[in-house]
């Protein structure tokens, strides 16, 4: 992936996994906080007990399933055109946590 010329959304495979799922929140675009919380997006971190802003991500859906959805939909899409559609991604499970997974595969 390091030397992948294809994007996700404008960046690296690399740079688009950090920016979507590294210290960020997701949220689903019909969540009725969505409003509350773009206020607090990318605010400034002001230091010493200060409130800081969020990385706000917004998604079609959230959850265990639509996660699993949406990171197989991103990462086939850029596997196939990385490859000239000579490989395709199967399937991805996204793992909340121990007791919490979800696999979506091509239907």
């Amino acid at each position: 992936m390091k030397r992948a010329k294809t994007k996700i959304d404008g960046k690296s495979p690399k740079e688009w996994m950090d920016y979507m799922f590294d210290h960020t929140v997701i949220i689903a675009e019909d969540d009725p906080l969505l409003p509350e919380l773009k206020m607090f997006d990318n605010l400034p971190n002001l230091g010493n007990n200060n409130k800081g802003g969020i990385q706000l991500r917004v998604i079609p859906a959230t959850g265990a399933e639509k996660f699993a959805e949406y990171i197989y939909n991103k990462l086939n899409n850029f596997v196939k055109t990385e490859t000239d559609n000579r490989v395709k991604v199967k399937q991805v499970e996204f793992r909340e946590h121990g007791k919490n997974s979800a696999i979506y595969s091509e239907k």
